[in-house]
């Protein structure tokens, strides 16, 4: 055994390298760029968002759910599992589409404030249709593509089997402009962020706002009595800001999901070749227009979606909206498929893993192939595919909503991550179908410092919650990590504390691997001393405490078995350096003890009891 040691295990790296991009935001994450007031707004928005509303508020009378973030919530923002009901009438040989509006329909709205004032499923509806929550990320800049962009892919198809078509609509904050392209719902039915905001807002939570003022009829019937706050319930802050605003400054402002890898996957290749993005276009850019924030303005985004309605034949959802026919739905962005479940229009397709999700009979894919739908000659392709390339598919799949060096998936950046990434940094090269390739930031086929310096930025453990992520700590040199593992040595095995500090301010640790392992490294620390004043540290096998000075207890047992009287400490009061344990000796365990002096008296640190040697 090596008990005491001169040198500093640490690791030295270049600076920050200046890269040609940075890392994307986590789903739930804002925009990377926004001003300093524009992050404010998307802050005060996020509460707003999670607000849970009351009665006297302006909840109901009959309502879906109390808050926005009860259905988009995995994350904030995201998709969620609750499901809404559509109701109509559908008359074949008569007027088609009926969404009894004067029955309260199409949305049933399944809460009420009072059970007096219920609304449900009228009998003469002949259609009926579960809707999941879609997910809001990205949807800022979604609404910032060009509708003359979307009408391309309408009047120049991009193939022969597809026929999408724009859901023309008018924005309810322009009721008498100009028809937008809706982009938004399962419909297409919603042009604009502030729609979306004031649609959900009265139809979801019972909320009246200065886009739409009266509240929802139960079965068609007024609310009167029940009404208990004046309408629109929705007014302006001090800023003139309404509610509407606030959830709309959110959801603008949400990043779009992250791609890792971002590009170079084979299953996107086959996912192009079968035809899948026919409907699921990768890439667009959005407008070049100054009235836009310089976040949103001009941006290369990747959503997967044509944003067209489809006629999607026996796997419809049999509902009308406005100009949507019972058979059409949206194109969904792929974007954050991976965290999406349930999945399917109605949420039909739930739990398992995302593969188990996308294949088999009841899978997504097999829905696509329904009888009549446009995307059967995609689906029919992807399942003429070996079973092989159906995985590189899955898993190119599952690349949309996963964050850089998220190795387990699990939407944390922490401790397995980065035992991962060290594993990574010794092998390849790796390419982007590789599962290190989620540490290849740079994209050059290995995983290097360069990686792990961006790396550094995003980490989150914060394992001696001081509110620095462990990475910076390590690589800064502000904690020790004797061991070489890029983690504190504070954070993993500590030798026991058997207190007996007095009234001084000495301390000492040694934390680390456990030093009854071969190889291992621990740090031993003091701080607290006088600045460069001489440490002595007592060495024992037991323990044997006696008051040695008022205040200050002596803990090893005398005589020492030795005493180390050559330490100083630092200009900062302090000291750090390797122990060395797991050698050819047998474990013992020792007490020990280490005395300073804070001027005129002695101070006692608290004692140890350390294991060291070979078990």
């Amino acid at each position: 055994m090596r008990l005491l040691g001169s040198s500093v295990l640490f690791v030295s790296l270049a600076a920050p390298s200046v890269l040609a991009q940075t890392p994307q935001p986590k789903m739930g994450a804002p925009l990377a760029g926004l001003t300093v007031a524009e992050r404010a707004r998307f802050d005060a928005g996020r509460v707003d968002f999670t607000h849970t509303f009351q009665v006297s508020e302006g909840l109901g009378p009959i309502f879906n759910q109390a808050s926005c973030a009860s259905c988009h919530n995995n994350p904030v923002g995201g998709p969620g599992s609750i499901k809404v009901f559509r109701f109509g009438f559908y008359d074949e040989k008569g007027v088609g589409w009926d969404p009894l509006d004067s029955l309260g329909g199409s949305l049933l709205q399944l809460n009420t404030i009072n059970i007096a004032y219920q609304e449900a499923i009228p009998p003469v509806a002949n259609v009926t249709a579960q809707r999941v929550t879609p997910s809001v990320l990205g949807d800022g800049l979604i609404e910032a593509i060009a509708d003359a962009d979307i009408l391309a892919n309408q009047t120049t198809p991009p193939h022969p089997t597809v026929s999408g078509r724009a859901h023309m609509v008018h924005a309810l904050e322009d009721l008498t402009g100009p028809l937008r392209v809706g982009r938004f719902g399962w419909k297409a039915q919603v042009p604009t962020m502030l729609s979306f905001s004031g649609d959900a807002s009265l139809n979801e939570l019972g909320f009246t706002n200065r886009l739409l003022g009266v509240e929802s009829h139960a079965n068609g019937v007024a609310p009167g009595a029940f009404d208990t706050v004046a309408d629109p319930e929705d007014g302006p802050d001090g800023n003139g800001r309404h509610f509407i605003d606030r959830i709309t400054d959110f959801q603008r402002f949400l990043a779009a999901p992250p791609q890792t890898p971002r590009s170079g996957m084979s299953g996107e290749a086959i996912f192009n070749s079968v035809g899948c993005t026919h409907c699921h276009i990768a890439s667009w850019t959005t407008r070049n227009d100054p009235l836009l924030e310089t976040a949103i303005r001009n941006k290369v985004i990747r959503p997967y979606s044509d944003f067209l309605l489809h006629d999607m034949g026996a796997a419809a959802d049999f509902i009308g909206d406005g100009n949507a026919g019972i058979q059409e739905l949206r194109t969904p962005p792929l974007w954050g498929v991976r965290n999406r479940d349930p999945l399917w229009h109605d949420g039909r397709v739930a739990g398992g893993t995302l593969q188990s999700r996308l294949l088999g009979p009841t899978g997504v894919i097999a829905l696509h192939a329904a009888l009549g739908s446009e995307a059967q000659p995609s689906a029919v392709a992807f399942q003429a595919l070996s079973g092989a390339d159906q995985l590189k598919v899955v898993a190119f799949l599952d690349s949309l909503g996963r964050a850089e060096f998220d190795w387990d998936g699990d939407d944390e950046l922490d401790q397995a991550d980065l035992a991962q990434f060290r594993l990574a940094q010794n092998g390849g090269p790796y390419d982007a179908d590789d599962p290190e390739a989620v540490f290849d930031f740079d994209q050059d086929g290995d995983v290097d410092n360069v990686d792990l310096q961006v790396f550094r930025g995003v980490y989150e453990a914060d394992c001696n919650n001081n509110g620095t992520n462990d990475l910076e700590d390590v690589l800064s040199g502000s904690v020790p990590d004797s061991n070489g593992n890029l983690i504190p040595d504070s954070c993993e095995t500590c030798q026991t504390d058997l207190g007996f500090e007095g009234g001084g301010t000495l301390r000492i640790s040694i934390c680390g691997d456990d030093l009854t392992q071969a190889g291992s490294v621990a740090t031993w620390q003091v701080t607290g001393a006088l600045p460069s004043s001489p440490v002595l540290v007592a060495f024992s096998f037991t323990a044997s405490p006696f008051q040695f000075v008022p205040g200050e207890f002596l803990v090893p047992n005398q005589p020492f078995l030795f005493l180390v009287d050559f330490l100083v400490a630092d200009a900062a009061g302090g000291m750090q350096f390797p122990l060395y344990g797991g050698g050819n000796t047998p474990t013992a365990t020792f007490v020990i003890q280490a005395a300073g002096f804070n001027g005129s008296n002695i101070d006692l640190s608290n004692a140890l009891a350390m294991t060291v040697g070979s078990p």
